[in-house]
This record gives structure tokens, sequence and C-alpha cells, in this order.
């Protein structure tokens, strides 16, 4: 019975992909409520040739009459519901963005044609595209997180003063990172070119370092500073240098590619992998407590 019964919900819903782009403006005209006669005249069309395609129109939807189809038609039109995990908010996100209880900063760089960084916005550490239902290619912004409750529910169990906290420095971390992490790209390409030509890579290598040594005293020199709003806040700081350390170590190996990766993406958005690390158990806990 149960199979029979979702034959019977299949077949109450037409698929107006199969109409035909003329059968289709009949429907239109016929929910204005024109006769066969008002229709053939708009279309160009003999009554006769009307009543045959509207009679194939019932065929198709299963049902038996004008008004069941228009109905049915009118009802195929209305655009579904969203899914209630999708993100409401504008994207991409301002700098500073503070509608979402949840928001969790996360900058991320915007690729051109050849896969090279030419910018950099805001987006949501829970930000993730999905699947429309019953879809092969209708995609949409999701949260991670859920719907509003759930949201809301993750934020108090992390505590909304924290994750303010962690968007707020990161914020201000990012002019610093991202910069180091542009301009290091571009160096480590000059050192890769060097060694593809057969030159000295030497001049590249050492502007790296001279550079990773700045920004690993300002990086430094900043978490120092808020040393106290961080333990306050349980946001690691030697965690958050020893990443950056080891993603430069991995830029300075000769061996290693030019190509943007991951290891510039990690110092572009530094120390938000590290910090967000404290939250995910958090996040795990939420979305297991939803199921």
């Amino acid at each position: 019975m149960g199979h029979e019964s979702n034959h019977d919900q299949a077949s109450t819903t037409p698929d107006s992909r199969k109409l035909t782009p003329r059968q289709k403006q009949m429907l239109e005209l016929a929910s204005i409520e024109l006769s066969d006669n008002e229709i053939a005249a708009r279309l160009n069309l003999s009554p006769r040739r009307i009543r045959f395609q509207l009679e194939t129109i019932f065929r198709m939807f299963g049902v038996r009459n004008r008004s069941e189809a228009i109905a049915m038609w009118m009802d195929s039109k209305r655009p579904a519901p969203r899914p209630i995990d999708e993100c409401p908010y504008p994207k991409p996100f301002p700098a500073n963005f503070e509608e979402c209880p949840g928001y969790q900063a996360l900058q991320v760089v915007t690729p051109d044609q050849k896969s090279r960084p030419a910018g950099r916005i805001w987006t949501c550490r829970h930000l993730e595209g999905r699947l429309m239902a019953r879809t092969r290619h209708r995609w949409y912004g999701a949260c991670a997180l859920g719907d509003t409750v759930n949201r809301k529910r993750w934020t108090e169990r992390v505590g909304p003063d924290r994750l303010r906290t962690l968007n707020q420095l990161l914020h201000e971390l990012a002019p610093v990172t991202g910069s180091f992490a542009q301009r290091l790209w571009e160096l480590k390409g000059d050192q890769v070119r060097a060694l593809e030509q057969k030159q000295d890579p030497k001049p590249a290598t050492l502007l790296m370092e001279s550079m990773a040594g700045r920004f690993m005293g300002d990086i430094e020199a900043f978490l120092e500073r808020r040393r106290r709003l961080l333990e306050q806040n349980q946001l690691a700081i030697d965690e958050c240098l020893n990443l950056a350390r080891r993603q430069i170590d991995r830029v300075l190996d000769q061996g290693s590619p030019a190509a943007w990766d991951n290891r510039f993406d990690v110092l572009m958005r530094l120390p938000e992998d590290v910090w967000s690390a404290s939250l995910s158990n958090s996040r795990a806990g939420a979305l297991q407590a939803t199921r």
C-alpha cells in the first residue's frame, strides 16, 4: 500500500519540464479564464488544436478537466520552501559582521582564472555548499550548525563573548597575516622560477626568511599584548606560533611548489585554525544534541 500511496502522490505533481513552450502558454492563458476560442485567437491556432493540446495536458497531469489542470499548474509554479539550514545572510560577509549569533569569521582568497589569489573576503567557518533536495545541480549556502535555534544553542555552548572575541582578534590580525601570505607567495614564485631557470634561488630565499622573521615577531608581540584576553577566553598562544613556523618552513623548502595552497591559506587566516579547533568539540556536541 505504501508503494501505491507514493505513486498517487507523484502522479499529482506536474513536471513542467515535459510541457512544450506552447502548452505552457495555453495554461497561462487558461489560468486567466480565457475560453478555448480566446486562447486560439491569442496564439493564432484553431480552437480544435487548443482542445487537443489541453486534453493532452490533462492526461499528462492525470486530471479530468481544465480547473484541475490549472490548479496543478499554478501549484507547480510556486517556489519550493527554502531549506531550514540555509544561511539567510548576504555574502560575502562585511567586516565585523555580527547579525548571526553563530558567525565564526574566516578569511579566504578569491582566485582568478588561473587559481592565483586575486583578493580576500570574509566568510563563515560554518558555511558550506549543499545540494537542494531532489535536484542534481541546484546548490545553496547551508549552515553546518543547522537552523536558527541550533545556531543559538551552539553559541550559548561555546560562549557568545568568547566567539565575539575570536572574531574581533582575527579582524585585527587580518591586514598583517593577509599581506604577509600574499608577499610570501610572490617570493616563493621567484624562488621556484630561479630554480627552474638554473639560477641562484638564494636572494628570494633570504628575502622570505627575513620577512618571515619580522612576521613572527609581529605575531608574537600581538599575542603577548593580548595574553590576558586570550587566556580568559581559552584561546591558545604557543600553538599559534608553532603552526605559523611549520607553515613557513614548508614554504621555504626549495622542493615545495609555488602554487597557492593550504600553506598560504593557513598563514593568511592565522591563527583561526588553532582557535577554531578549540570550538570544534562544542560544535560536534551541539550537532549531536539535535539528532
